[in-house]
């Protein structure tokens, strides 16, 4: 089995996509004349409201698995 019409047409796709990259997509609107848009308004609550609670609750949960795990070795007679 020949596998040079294989590679003619993985390359041919490859230039294809290739150029349609390099061309851009003509059905994107165009920019607003007058400037930027608007930003996003911001969002209505912060971030980091409950990061103490969140803080506190892993420093528990640390302390949890450290004190939960056990070593599984044998001890020598």
């Amino acid at each position: 089995m020949n596998t040079l019409p294989n590679k003619f047409y993985l390359f041919i796709a490859f230039l294809f996509g290739t150029f349609f990259a390099i061309a851009g997509n003509p059905a994107l609107p165009e920019p607003n004349p007058s400037g930027r848009r608007k930003p996003p308004p911001p969002p209505g609550l912060p971030i980091d409201e409950n990061i103490f609670i969140l803080i506190i609750i892993a420093l528990i949960f640390g302390i949890y698995v450290i004190y939960s795990h056990k070593l599984k070795t044998k001890t020598p007679i």
